[in-house]
């Protein structure tokens, strides 16, 4: 299933057995440091998803050597870093919870009505990117 901006683009899973998701969400361009400013993403799917696979994909780089974290919180108000632990944002490319995960990064269960957050460690005002978020339904 892949899923842009809360909108399924494509449900046609014929060529697996796993109900998979691949959900491609745009990164906020934020001046503070709240909970989710960066990204917040509600699991509305009716299943838990095993998270495993974080790609931040950063067109325009923050500019200062501000960092993120990404990762699953019940209510979406408290900083994750269970996906990926300080992301420096000041560079341009594709980075990963795989090569990138920092210390507490990798793969984790998000909860069906739980959130993704990615929150910045200082302001990310130029940040131009999106993310692509890879699962498995594991319930």
């Amino acid at each position: 299933m892949l899923i842009r901006g809360g909108n399924i683009v494509s449900a046609d899973l014929a060529q697996s057995p796993a109900q998979e998701f691949i959900i491609v969400e745009d990164l906020v361009a934020t001046t503070g440091t709240t909970v989710g400013a960066v990204l917040k993403l509600e699991n509305t799917y009716g299943v838990d998803i095993l998270v495993t696979d974080v790609m931040i994909v950063v067109a325009t780089a923050a500019g200062a050597a501000n960092t993120i974290d990404m990762g699953v919180d019940d209510g979406g108000d408290v900083t994750s870093a269970l996906l990926i632990d300080g992301l420096a944002m000041n560079a341009t490319g594709v980075h990963d919870n795989r090569v990138n995960a920092g210390t507490n990064g990798g793969a984790a269960i998000w909860k069906d009505g739980e959130y993704i957050v990615a929150t910045a460690s200082a302001t990310l005002a130029s940040l131009v990117g999106y993310a692509v978020i890879k699962g498995i339904a594991v319930a």
